[in-house]
């Protein structure tokens, strides 16, 4: 069945850092040629649409931001859901705390989330009067410091609901692999007690949400990703067929040694390998 959708990461399939993965911009632009829905789609939560997609369209893949979903995205939809459910009460006055990058504070605006960042709330609880926070929405952001991490853990541990976009313990860059949300989020677990629910890959909620965004059924779509443990296993629980590129963290030993959950459809040096899945 040929592909009519694709779901794809960005770090360590698109790009590393600033720079595109090799194959990457030649691969995606023929998809879309043959007439495939791209839709990018990231765990790395710290940027809004807008940005990711500027960076994208600089590579030579022009993008808009209703093409690009981010973790904090499906973070702030979960919320809003959760709310409009009538399970999470936002009362007079009270927040939802977004640590993390821009993107965080951006996705819950977005959604129409009252949301105050972490030196706001610091700051309301030094002048004595203190701003009540319903939930906590934890993102990955690269000037994040432990003060913002201490607002989080008050708040969970004063009883708000903890969503995190993500628990990936590292994040590929042109260095090499830096630390991830997840390590950050086991620093707020180990000081509380509480697991958060995280809603990014390899968690249903993000596939859902991209597949209803692209308008396809599950079946048409391909999981394009370079990590076993979140692109490709998530994929298989929501019925998606997938594909591994071996320009990010994953490799083709891990994949030879995986557990059969665990093992994409395709594996591929670069992209445009997988061009006969698109193409008659």
């Amino acid at each position: 069945m040929r592909v009519r959708g694709i779901l794809c990461d960005l770090d360590g399939v698109v790009y590393r850092g600033d720079r595109a993965c090799p194959g990457a911009v030649e691969g995606l632009r023929d998809a879309r040629d043959a007439g495939v829905r791209v839709l990018f789609m990231t765990n790395n939560a710290s940027r809004p649409p807008q940005a990711v997609a500027d960076q994208l369209t600089g590579l030579g893949l022009p993008t808009g931001a209703d093409e690009v979903l981010n973790a904090s995205q499906v973070a702030a939809r979960v919320l809003r859901e959760r709310r409009d459910r009538g399970e999470l009460v936002l009362k007079e006055g009270a927040v939802v705390l977004g640590v993390g990058g821009e993107g965080v504070g951006a996705a819950l605006a977005d959604a129409g989330l009252r949301w105050a960042a972490p030196e706001q709330v610091r700051e309301a609880g030094l002048a004595g009067d203190p701003m009540p926070v319903a939930a906590v929405v934890q993102g990955y952001g690269p000037l994040l410091d432990v003060s913002d991490l201490t607002e989080a853990v008050y708040a969970v541990r004063a009883g708000a609901t903890w969503v995190a976009t993500n628990d990936d313990a590292t994040l590929p860059t042109e260095r090499g692999l830096a630390i991830g949300n997840g390590s950050l989020v086991a620093a707020v677990a180990n000081a509380t007690g509480v697991l958060p629910e995280v809603v990014g890959k390899p968690h249903a909620p993000a596939y859902r949400i991209a597949v209803e965004r692209l308008g396809l059924a599950p079946e048409d779509c391909l999981m394009l990703g370079d990590r076993l443990d979140t692109d490709i296993a998530g994929a298989a629980r929501a019925g998606l067929r997938s594909a591994l590129v071996l320009t990010g963290v994953s490799t083709r030993a891990e994949v030879e040694q995986a557990p059969g959950r665990l093992r994409p459809d395709h594996v591929a040096a670069t992209i445009p390998e997988l061009t006969h899945l698109w193409r008659d």
